[in-house]
């Protein structure tokens, strides 16, 4: 009787265990199948499997961006196990590569890194850890390889680029830079772009840019176009004149004139210092035989031609030349000058009267001190009753008033 009790308590403490490795089986089962159901940055792995490899990695990644590259202890301990279970992951790679270069091993962080983009060549932050050393090491044919692998990833315009113009700032690799950016005209654009936007100075750009690139510098894309506008966004507006003139190659006697181009000879210049016309709901304005042919539509009131000037303070006279066929009262077409900046008070509103002769118009105004740069604008102005208008404006004059000369 004792010998079944013992064998029935040692059966029931078998099928005990059995069942329990069966649920543990069927657990660890699950959670293998959410592990790779579920992608790695999914907040519900990190409770079911906080030590799988991929998991860890995917946290240190993050970690490393959000904490500057400074990851403590624990952490890499956690990074080194994961990368002996899962060797083929270029996070491991990553990750371990920087802390190299934290560590100052240079040359053996160059090999990691490298292993890691063998394994996954789209990786960003790979590309800019030795892309930083190929520079800093004059390995330029190696630089201008990851310049070539970001392109087609179509990055070049991004990231890569962002931290190239940081790199060409840096005195340690600017030379390196330069040299690396004239195997690639296009990476040549991206950087100058990105450096344009930024807050460096202009001197900077020039020196940097090959004869090519400032021959195209230009561009409607082009990076003198961002230049010039974010020193004028910055309420630099002497400084952007010049660098506007040094950029399309204008004369001095071309810039000195209050108001560029006044003849509409379609001279070469981007605005906000040569004109900027509009084409949309509000009408459209084109330049045509040395003449600005307006279309208002007349339902909306909007801008459809303006130009930045830099005048001094003093006493102005403005002129132009009025063309089209006779309106009826309604909408209505102004010439209007306002401070660039400040208050933006309007020193001028002119009527753009067409009489369905042509004839000249004048008005007279005042610029104040302290209004360093003004908006010279010309506008639709809605009335009750939509009516179109067709003008056509030649011969502008703008010039200092009798006493001011």
């Amino acid at each position: 009787m004792r010998t079944r009790t013992r064998i029935g308590l040692r059966g029931l403490a078998s099928a005990i265990v059995l069942a329990l490795a069966g649920v543990l089986l069927g657990y660890l089962c699950f959670r293998s199948a959410i592990v790779e159901a579920l992608p790695s940055n999914a907040p519900v792995l990190a409770q079911l499997a906080p030590h799988d490899p991929g998991v860890v990695l995917d946290n240190a990644a993050t970690a490393l961006v959000q904490r500057h590259g400074i990851l403590d202890p624990a952490t890499l301990a956690a990074v080194r196990r994961a990368a002996l279970a899962a060797p083929l992951d270029a996070r491991a790679f990553l990750v371990l590569g920087h802390q190299q270069l934290l560590d100052r091993r240079p040359d053996r962080a160059v090999t990691t890194l490298e292993a890691g983009q063998r394994l996954d060549p789209r990786d960003r932050v790979i590309h800019l850890l030795l892309l930083d050393r190929y520079l800093r090491t004059g390995r330029y044919a190696d630089a201008a390889a990851q310049f070539s692998v970001s392109a087609r990833l179509g990055e070049a315009g991004g990231p890569i680029a962002a931290a190239m113009a940081q790199m060409s700032l840096a005195p340690e690799t600017r030379d390196a830079v330069r040299r690396t950016l004239g195997t690639d005209p296009a990476l040549e654009r991206a950087v100058l772009v990105a450096l344009a936007r930024s807050n460096a100075a202009p001197a900077t750009l020039f020196a940097l840019a090959s004869p090519t690139a400032r021959r195209e510098a230009g561009g409607t894309e082009g990076w003198g176009p961002a230049l010039i506008d974010r020193l004028v966004a910055q309420g630099h507006y002497a400084e952007a004149r010049a660098v506007w003139q040094k950029v399309y190659g204008l004369s001095d006697a071309q810039v000195a004139a209050p108001l560029f181009d006044p003849g509409f000879a379609e001279l070469p210049g981007s605005p906000p210092f040569n004109w900027a016309l509009t084409a949309g709901m509000v009408g459209a304005a084109d330049i045509r035989n040395g003449t600005l042919a307006i279309d208002y539509y007349g339902r909306d009131s909007g801008e459809l031609a303006s130009q930045l000037l830099v005048l001094p303070p003093g006493a102005w006279r403005f002129e132009f030349t009025v063309e089209g066929s006779k309106t009826a009262a309604g909408p209505s077409l102004s010439w209007s000058l306002q401070c660039a900046s400040g208050n933006k008070a309007e020193m001028m509103n002119a009527l753009v009267a067409a009489t369905g002769m042509r004839h000249r118009e004048a008005a007279n105004f005042t610029v104040p001190a302290g209004c360093a740069a003004q908006r010279l604008a010309l506008s639709g102005n809605a009335g009750e009753f939509p009516t179109p208008m067709n003008v056509t404006i030649r011969d502008l004059v703008l010039r200092p008033a009798a006493g001011e000369r």
